[in-house]
């Protein structure tokens, strides 16, 4: 493969996961080929390319029958076991390393509490969840410089962002928020059983919290019986 054609995949990629993450492409219908390499003014095979790499990724499928794409449907199970993921890694991996945030670490994951609350305020719940789970990665990002972790983590996070799009709402972002600025609040003090506490509660809140709605029917869109 060509430089230019590596980075016309790569733009591909990116644009196309972009789309996804930010509830821009239906999950009721296909990826459309043509339709994405005119948006994006590239040839159908770095679209064809990418999509292969995302489905790889798991944030989409194939038809049963093999033709086409579409976001990919998550059932009640493995929504369960993405949060129990997250739950036993960052647990796992913060624990055994909260005295290694710095003051500017601190400053850093304040500012990004400052923007999640300010596109809250603005009305835009999806979007501040977007940006919360920046909070996130950079405590990973702090904690380890294992590439898999980090990688795992934030496949993690982007499907989980796919499954939470449509539920959304102000005061959930506000109730996260508030979680969030505990957990900095214990990393801040180096209080360590205060930073587990806030943790867990804030992943497993999440979770509980999806899966009911799930289970209640309010919303079908990304499940599958």
């Amino acid at each position: 493969m060509t430089t230019d054609a590596k980075l016309a995949c790569s733009r591909a990629y990116e644009q196309i996961k972009k789309k996804i993450i930010h509830n821009e492409l239906d999950p009721r219908r296909s990826l459309n080929e043509i339709q994405l390499a005119k948006e994006l003014e590239l040839s159908r095979t770095p679209i064809r390319e990418a999509l292969i790499m995302l489905e790889k990724e798991e944030l989409i499928t194939r038809y049963e029958q093999g033709r086409g794409f579409f976001v990919k449907h998550f059932s009640l199970q493995q929504v369960h076991d993405l949060y129990e993921f997250r739950d036993i890694i960052e647990i796992a991996t913060a624990s055994k390393v909260i005295e290694k945030f710095t003051d500017q670490d601190i400053e850093e994951l304040a500012g990004i509490l400052e923007d999640v609350n300010r596109i809250i305020e603005q009305n835009r719940p999806a979007e501040a969840l977007v940006r919360a789970v920046d909070f996130h990665l950079y405590i990973i990002k702090i904690c380890t410089v294992n590439s898999f972790i980090i990688n795992a983590l934030r496949n993690c996070y982007e499907k989980l962002i796919v499954i939470s799009w449509s539920c959304q709402d102000v005061d959930t972002c506000v109730s996260s928020a508030q979680e969030h600025q505990k957990i900095l609040n214990a990393i801040q003090c180096r209080d360590l059983n205060e930073l587990l506490k806030w943790h867990q509660q804030h992943i497993r809140g999440a979770r509980d919290r999806i899966l009911n709605l799930l289970r209640d029917d309010i919303q079908k869109l990304y499940f599958v019986p």
